[in-house]
Parts: structure tokens; sequence; C-alpha cells
């Protein structure tokens, strides 16, 4: 029975806890309200905002993390998508007129591109180029890439944003919210220094509003246009995927049959191109074998007189 008493004794203690604090809680809320109408018609710049002690704003996204860490799921994730593949051609010039054919087609880009349109020791041709192509149309511009070459690697990553996005929205909301309570703060304030410092709030706001905007065009920007790196190179022979025996029997000979015609094509150049040397060598051995020659012819003819 005193266990019993004991126990109903420490129930009905907590509940009675429990109302203390609501009530508590309740008066303070009411007290607060009062506070700030009392500050806001005396000409006062309390304003019930979300700024700290410190001067800076806290802001709370309406996106919160789940226990993993991870963005949450919602119906229209920001993902930013990027691709970045290595093509071989034998036809360079039908395949880049085609690869910005195919850009324009696609409501994409050229965003950079660099092309090295190959030297004495590297006749073949290659680019780089960076392409900013429309995340819906990034799959169908990827099958064309193929048109005149092939590509022979390609590695693509995708990162969700949606936790970002969400987040500078939710700044920028929050900003504005406190930037239309300063306004109205401003045309009720009675002294010159209440004005002076919801200006400056003001000023700050404003930079804030412009800051998180600018992220936020840059975000939508990278999200809508996903971005395309294509490394392409001219080659004699495209690469084959995995080659059977017998292709590879090919592929060696010729390899050795383009090293052949390089080899003499080089001996041609060195010859040719040696020619404005190579000439007066010869003319000058020439007319030292035939001076040499005579010399000889008279020492012998002086042998055969003094004999």
């Amino acid at each position: 029975m005193k266990k019993l008493f004991a126990i109903l004794l420490c129930i009905v203690m907590a509940v009675s806890l429990a109302a203390c604090g609501a009530k508590m809680s309740n008066d303070m809320a009411v007290q607060d309200m009062e506070y700030f109408s009392a500050a806001d018609s005396a000409g006062g710049i309390f304003y019930n905002t979300s700024e700290s002690l410190n001067g800076k704003v806290e802001l709370q996204s309406d996106s919160v993390p789940n226990e993993n860490g991870e963005a949450p799921q919602t119906n229209n994730e920001k993902i930013i998508k990027t691709v970045e593949a290595y093509v071989q051609t034998k036809e360079y010039d039908k395949y880049i007129s085609s690869l910005t054919a195919n850009v324009s087609a696609n409501g994409g880009y050229v965003e950079k591109s660099d092309a090295n349109m190959g030297g004495y020791y590297d006749s073949n041709r290659h680019s780089t180029y960076v392409l900013r192509i429309p995340a819906d149309k990034l799959d169908a511009f990827m099958v064309s890439a193929e048109e005149n070459g092939k590509i022979t690697s390609k590695t693509e990553t995708q990162q969700n944003v949606t936790l970002e996005y969400v987040d500078v929205e939710s700044r920028i909301s929050a900003y504005k919210t406190e930037k239309e309570t300063l306004t109205n703060l401003l045309e009720k304030a009675a002294s010159l220094e209440n004005v002076l410092a919801i200006q400056e709030r003001l000023s700050e706001v404003n930079y804030q509003i412009e800051n998180y905007t600018a992220q936020l065009r840059v975000l939508e920007n990278r999200v809508s246009y996903s971005t395309v790196t294509l490394h392409i190179n001219e080659v004699e022979r495209v690469s084959e995927a995995e080659p059977t025996l017998w292709q590879r029997i090919k592929n060696e000979f010729l390899d050795n049959i383009d090293n052949l015609k390089e080899g003499f094509e080089d001996f041609a150049v060195a010859i040719i191109g040696g020619l404005p040397v190579i000439i007066p060598v010869i003319a000058i051995a020439i007319v030292a074998i035939i001076i040499i020659k005579k010399l000889i012819k008279k020492r012998k003819a002086k042998k055969n007189i003094s004999q």
C-alpha cells in the first residue's frame, strides 16, 4: 500500500511540474509580445528577427539532413551532371563540324576549346572541348558524340546539391522577410539614431540577398546545363575494345607498315632538306679527288723521266 501511494505521489508531482512549465512558457511569450509591441510604439529599434548577439543572422533551412547526413529526398532534386570522355576519329574535320552542329541542335554551347593542329613530330591533330549541354538532352547528345568517331573511355559524375539549393533559397526568403520588417520599422522610427541603425542593417541585408541570389543562379545554371569535356584525337585507326588474335596480328602488321613508311619519309625529308649542305660538300669532294689524281699523275710522270 505504501509503495502504491509513493508511485501515485510521484505521478502527481510530475504532472504539476509539467503544468507549471507550460504556464511559465506561455507567460514569457506574452511578455515578449508586449515588450516588442511597446518598443515599436515608442519608436525603438527592437524588432523580432533572427539576428544573434554577435550581429550575424542565424537562419534555419527548411531542408534538414537525415540521420546519415544525406539530403532529404524531394520530388525535384537538383543534380549536377559532369561527363569527361576521350574520342578517337579518323575524320577529324568532319567530326568537329558534326560536333558543333549537334551542340547547337541540342541547345548547348561551347564554353571552351583548345586545339593542337599537329607538328613535325606528331602530325595527328587533337583538341579538347568543354561543352554545356541542357541536362535533359545529355543522353541524346552523348549518343551523337560518337558520329564519325568512337568514345574509348568515359567518366560520368552526379552531384546532388538539393540540400544546398534549398538552404540558399531559405536564406534568401529569411533575409527578404527581415528586409520587409526593417522597412516597416524605418517608417515608424522616431529618432535619428534608430533610423541610422536600421539603415545600416538594411544595407547588410540587401548585400546578403544579392550574394545568395548570385549563388542560386550559379547552382541553377550548373543543374540546368551539364558540363561535357571531350578530348578528341585524330588517329590512323580506331582502337578496338577487345581485339581478337587476328585483329592484334593485323594491327601489328599495319603498325610496322606505318613505321616503315614514316622511316622512308623521314629519310627523304633528311636528304632533300639537306641538299643545300650536301651539294657543296659533294662538289668539294669531287674537286679534291680530281686534284689528287692530277698530282698522282705528275709524280708518276717525273719518276718515268728520271728513270
